[in-house]
């Protein structure tokens, strides 16, 4: 019987750390909000993304003064990632609905010495981003908007807090990924266009993920 034990303790780690990795696109949001707040810094934290967000950065190519937002944080690993890179002097801020998430990013910031760059706080952007009109350069959402309701209504929210030569960076899921995603690359140019976006480009990201690089 233990082989048996096994498999089902198996399936039920599987089954739980597909539906956070996928922010509970294929297992349904109450699992996902579940598990995302409850066991999901433990989950974030065994998987550091800081090659793929070193990556990100350069193609973004900024300048190193610049006030960013990243948009679903979780435990704040791309934030942290930027605003301990050498010759960053810029601020981040990092935004997510779950406190546990939060508490976790905070702690790190701390550890790593960088709580005088990067700020977290709980924010839902399901209710609104709660930041004044122009006040980032860049603006970063991976892996959250597709899961989301009034996708649209939320773009507009992040071009609201743009500056006037901001940028936007999205998630773009790709292969099996994309089975589930409800964003392809032809409604992000669609919208971002008509929100006044321009020089729309496609970069990899991670494995199963691209991201949509749009400037104003």
């Amino acid at each position: 019987m233990h082989w048996i034990t096994l498999i089902v303790v198996s399936l039920v780690f599987f089954y739980l750390l597909l539906a956070i990795l996928t922010d509970g696109r294929y297992f349904g949001k109450w699992l996902m909000h579940w598990v995302y707040d409850s066991i999901g810094p433990s989950i974030f934290k065994a998987r550091s993304e800081s090659r793929q967000w070193h990556e990100l950065i350069e193609r973004l190519k900024l300048r190193g003064d610049e006030r960013i937002l990243d948009v679903g944080t979780a435990i704040g690993d791309l934030p942290l990632t930027i605003a301990t890179m050498p010759g960053f002097r810029g601020q981040v801020t990092g935004v997510d609905w779950s406190e546990q998430m939060i508490a976790t990013a905070q702690k790190r910031a701390l550890e790593r010495s960088a709580a005088d760059r990067v700020h977290f706080q709980v924010a839902d952007v399901r209710g609104g981003l709660p930041f004044d009109e122009s006040e980032f350069d860049v603006v970063l959402c991976l892996g959250l908007l597709e899961t989301l309701p009034q996708a649209k209504k939320i773009l507009v929210d992040f071009r609201r807090v743009l500056k006037p030569n901001g940028m936007l960076v999205l998630s773009l899921y790709r292969g099996w990924a994309a089975l589930g995603a409800a964003l392809s690359y032809d409604w992000y140019e669609r919208h971002l266009s008509a929100l006044g976006f321009r020089e729309l480009q496609i970069a990899p990201c991670r494995r199963n993920q691209d991201v949509v690089i749009a400037r104003l």
